[in-house]
């Protein structure tokens, strides 16, 4: 292993070799985690209680492979190929709308070949948004001193909102807009005070409109709304959550001892597994864990205001603002901060594509980081 670290470190030249530590630290810790939130789930439905953890291990050593082989890519390599990436990222996204689409837990999000090849193109998407904007922005940097210079962005994201509309993945979306957004507002765009509280009333009234649309929207909000009432529905995943994360105390229950993952908690080992490693690891364990997760996203926006190179700086900012907002969102659903809604906890939820992805996203960002510093 020290051999291993000792080649990455000659071959990286500049790169922050920092955030490639903590990355690999974050997969470790989430990687034990998978291993013990899905044992009883993985016993009870595939008859191994380490068949879900294995699984999770092996797309974790084909991502870490992959990240260090990006890592090694100059990103602007990417400029020649961003919108037809795009374009495939959005094709996929449209066959799900077909039969071609496979439904799991009544959502229609998913693309493969059976139950072993299974991915959800919206994760394919989310570093192909980026980079096609930040492709478009660093090529028309002198059109982008006026509003008319982001009429091209802001019709990449609509295209993009209205094929996740359309899959009713609003979690998904959310994350699209956030990664668009983020690039945007990284390129220096002005904005006049008038615009922004027209822009926020905007996105108010559609979001209203996209949770008023389907009953299970309304009904999580009237739930987060009455935490302690329709207990054995609405509230029963946060309740149970919060029974985890209460009954860790200061030092947890110890590693592999969680009693909520005996299926009171569903989803343990995907959008609530912090809960399970909060039960685990108690306070300090928690602490250590959001310390880590803090770190990353503040090394991944110095990359993004440090770099040299605006293309690269829009790229590191997009993918940071897209891992620091699934962290938020989900360490404040497990907490009842908000309310429900299916967003993985990159590198600890349960799910290869993801995983396999955010890694990916890791290459282009330690490249960054190597290729700026040596500007």
């Amino acid at each position: 292993m020290k051999r291993e670290v000792d080649n990455v470190k000659k071959t990286s030249g500049n790169m922050d070799f920092g955030m490639f530590v903590i990355t690999i630290t974050l997969l470790c810790i989430g990687l034990v985690m998978v291993a013990s939130a899905s044992s009883y789930h993985a016993l009870i439905y595939y008859g191994d209680s380490n068949y879900l953890f294995y699984r999770q291990l092996a797309f974790a050593v084909v991502g870490v492979v992959a990240m260090v082989a990006i890592s090694m890519i100059d990103y602007k390599k990417y400029k020649k190929w961003a919108y037809i990436g795009f374009a495939f990222s959005a094709i996929l996204l449209l066959l799900v709308l077909t039969p071609l689409g496979i439904t799991r837990n009544g959502a229609t999000r998913w693309l493969g070949f059976g139950e072993s090849l299974q991915f959800q193109p919206s994760e394919i998407m989310k570093p192909m948004l980026v980079i096609a904007i930040a492709t478009y922005l660093s090529r028309n940097v002198k059109k982008i001193s006026s509003y008319k210079g982001y009429i091209v962005p802001v019709i990449m994201l609509l295209i993009v909102v209205l094929l996740m509309y359309w899959q009713k993945h609003m979690s998904g979306m959310i994350v699209l807009i956030v990664a668009a957004v983020s690039v945007i507002f990284a390129s220096g765009i002005k904005l006049k005070t008038k615009v922004i509280l027209a822009g926020i009333l905007i996105i108010g009234l559609v979001g209203a409109a996209f949770v008023m649309a389907e009953e299970f929207r309304l009904q999580r909000i009237f739930s987060f709304l009455n935490p302690e009432q329709d207990l054995k529905d609405g509230n029963w995943q946060p309740a149970q959550s919060l029974y985890a994360i209460g009954s860790g105390g200061l030092m947890g229950r110890g590693l592999g001892q969680s009693r909520q993952k005996y299926l009171w908690l569903p989803e343990a080992q995907n959008d609530f597994i912090f809960s399970i490693l909060a039960e685990e690891l108690g306070f300090v364990g928690t602490t250590a864990v959001l310390a880590l997760m803090g770190f990353f996203i503040y090394k991944g926006y110095k990359i993004a205001m440090t770099c040299k190179d605006f293309y690269g700086s829009l790229i590191a900012a997009g993918i940071t603002s897209v891992f620091a907002f699934q962290m938020l969102v989900n360490v404040a659903v497990v907490t009842c901060s908000m309310p429900v809604t299916g967003m993985p906890l990159p590198f600890f939820s349960y799910g290869g594509t993801s995983l396999f992805i955010n890694l990916c996203s890791m290459g282009v960002i330690l490249n960054i980081s190597k290729n700026c510093n040596n500007q």
